[in-house]
């Protein structure tokens, strides 16, 4: 194993990109969102939740905001109620780089998730752990079946918990043991960098020990088309607003198919779209 995460700068190389997730199972992409795109990204889910107070008790006890803890806020369903989400997921560098990994096993691919987390003063640090097990059984081995995508929408430090991963810790059944803390290091970022990871890599949030710093993140990832969704896109993002996102964004969200899975009456899911 590895004991550091590749950085790039841009312009990304897509080569050196492709040569991280192969090596070590992970990259940072410095600098992949502008301050504004951050800092705008954080208010439009503040003024939300506080418009919306209804909409952050669900967030505060939903399945993720358990695991996450009460010193973690959570909220999801945001492709179609925060505005600038689907311009953030569809970062050209990301998504293609998603696809070139990803394409091996998988002709489309999907959109796993996309969710706002909020890491407090006093969250504790997780347990090392792979995404990958939500899907214990499906295939592993050289190539993933998912990518994720921690996004810095403020800086990510030691102090307030910076994501720890365990380079080269990839490959291997989603129920492998963890690997010793030993072998962990912590991806510090800047506002608007990029950490990229396969979902079979061991990773943890980290310990949130700042007296006042909340650590910002938006976090999303891409998937073959042939697994279920962490999200169901489906339900979350009611038609009339599909329709007025980016074709690419409505494929990612399911309104696509993999040979015969996830048709709409035989045919392409987007002739449903047709009738909104």
């Amino acid at each position: 194993m590895g004991n550091t995460i590749p950085r790039l700068t841009r312009p990304y190389d897509p080569a050196e990109v492709d040569a991280a997730f192969r090596d070590e199972g992970a990259v940072v992409l410095s600098g992949a969102y502008s301050r504004e795109e951050c800092e705008t990204y954080v208010e439009q889910v503040r003024t939300y939740l506080a418009d919306n107070p209804d909409e952050k008790e669900y967030a505060d006890g939903s399945l993720l905001a358990q695991f996450q803890g009460d010193t973690s806020q959570t909220m999801h369903q945001l492709i179609g109620t925060i505005p600038c989400v689907p311009d953030m997921v569809l970062h050209r560098d990301i998504v293609d780089a998603c696809r070139r990994v990803l394409a091996p096993l998988s002709d489309t691919m999907l959109l796993t998730i996309a969710e706002y987390m909020a890491r407090k003063p006093g969250a504790p640090v997780q347990e090392l752990h792979r995404d990958t097990f939500s899907w214990q059984h499906a295939p592993c081995g050289e190539n993933p079946v998912a990518i994720s995508v921690m996004s810095a929408m403020s800086d990510f430090t030691a102090e307030n918990g910076a994501t720890w991963v365990v380079p080269g810790a990839h490959t291997g059944p989603p129920t492998a043991p963890a690997p010793d803390w030993s072998e962990a290091v912590q991806a510090e970022m800047a506002q608007g960098d990029a950490l990229m990871f396969r979902a079979d890599l061991f990773h943890a949030g980290g310990a949130n020990n700042s007296a006042s710093d909340v650590r910002h993140i938006l976090s999303f990832g891409f998937q073959v088309a042939w697994l279920r969704q962490v999200e169901n896109s489906l339900l979350s993002v009611p038609p009339e607003k599909v329709v007025e996102l980016p074709p690419e964004l409505q494929e990612l969200l399911g309104y696509s198919h993999e040979l015969v899975l996830g048709l709409y009456k035989g045919g392409h899911p987007r002739n449903a779209l047709q009738q909104v």
